[in-house]
């Protein structure tokens, strides 16, 4: 099963909503872009532009696990003129996917046709749609339909993945020595400390990786482009000055010299019988950590069942419980939650 990463509590949203039946269309994007996430996107392009929100419900990362940014009541930016009526899946990349991220948009885009009662015929690529003058999203949308009705396996469109580090001759490198202290590290620079930023990012909960799925996950000592966009999400995701230089504050966030240590392993127990808002104790910590773990987050470990994790409950059950949504923890929602921690 694909793996989610629930965002919706925190991208930014416009006040009104719309009515989900009227969704009729389910358009796939692609970002035009190698790397990046919806924060990358949004400090990026999306925020300068003055929107409102985003520009897609769904985004499918490059290891094939999905950013789920808003509720499908939402309208986002996604087709001009066509937004009102559409739910939008962005896989990111630049006419070239993965496999997993293939995989996942198979089972997203079903399970969108099933909850919106859609057919193969209603699912378009941005180009499709009327007035839409783009390359976007980078792949034949016959053989992606054809895969949707069980037509055979779509190709991924793969090209060579491009190496976070250049060529010698083409880059000049400033080595850098010593250990990262929170001295500011800059794209082009080299050595040890850029590769204890690096594993820094890799290693913090939720992990920013310089190049999910590239070798040793982009950890290879070199300040370039995919380091420099793992230090701008990592900045915007905190609250931070978003310019992609790691520097003290980045570092302080960090951990500084504590931030070695790879996020915990350990699994989660969790708590049995029937959990609510109002609730308070160690049975309430047990679940607001499994749902940190699962990417549907609570914030605070504090033990009190309160608003925040009544909507975590909520938002966890939409996905993986549809038809048992009350925002209450029982035996259903502990089931599933064991399956995702």
């Amino acid at each position: 099963m694909t793996k989610i990463i629930d965002i919706r509590n925190v991208t930014p949203k416009r006040s009104s909503r719309r009515n989900v039946s009227s969704i009729n269309k389910i358009a796939r994007h692609h970002s035009a872009t190698t790397q990046g996430d919806f924060w990358s996107f949004w400090n990026n392009r999306w925020k300068g532009l003055g929107w409102i929100t985003g520009g897609y419900h769904e985004i499918i990362l490059r290891d094939g696990s999905v950013q789920l940014c808003y509720d499908a009541n939402m309208v986002t930016n996604g087709v001009r003129g066509h937004n009102q009526r559409t739910y939008h899946i962005c896989v990111v990349g630049n006419g070239s996917f993965t496999d997993k991220q293939e995989k996942a948009f198979e089972e997203r885009a079903k399970l969108a046709m099933k909850r919106f009662n859609l057919s193969v015929s209603d699912v378009l690529g941005h180009r499709e749609f009327s007035g839409a003058s783009t390359s976007c999203p980078g792949i034949n949308m016959d053989n992606v339909r054809g895969r949707l009705k069980g037509g055979g396996k779509v190709s991924a469109n793969k090209s060579p993945k491009p190496s976070s580090k250049p060529a010698k001759k083409q880059t000049k490198w400033t080595t850098i020595s010593g250990n990262w202290t929170g001295q500011t590290l800059k794209r082009g620079h080299h050595g040890k400390p850029v590769e204890q930023l690096q594993r820094k990012l890799a290693n913090n909960n939720p992990p920013f990786y310089p190049n999910k799925g590239a070798k040793n996950n982009g950890i290879d000592s070199y300040f370039g482009g995919d380091t420099e966009d793992a230090v701008r999400r990592f900045q915007s995701y905190y609250g931070l000055t978003v310019d992609g230089l790691a520097g003290k504050k980045t570092f302080d966030k960090l951990g500084g010299k504590t931030a070695k240590k790879k996020a915990s392993k350990s699994s989660v127990k969790l708590p049995a019988g029937v959990l609510r808002r109002g609730d308070r104790g160690d049975k309430v910590k047990r679940l607001q950590r499994a749902l940190n773990k699962a990417n549907f987050k609570v914030g605070k470990v504090d033990g009190i069942y309160g608003a925040k994790t009544e909507d975590a409950v909520r938002r966890f059950q939409s996905v993986y419980d549809a038809h048992n949504v009350d925002g209450v923890y029982g035996p259903r929602t502990k089931t599933r939650l064991a399956k995702n921690i």
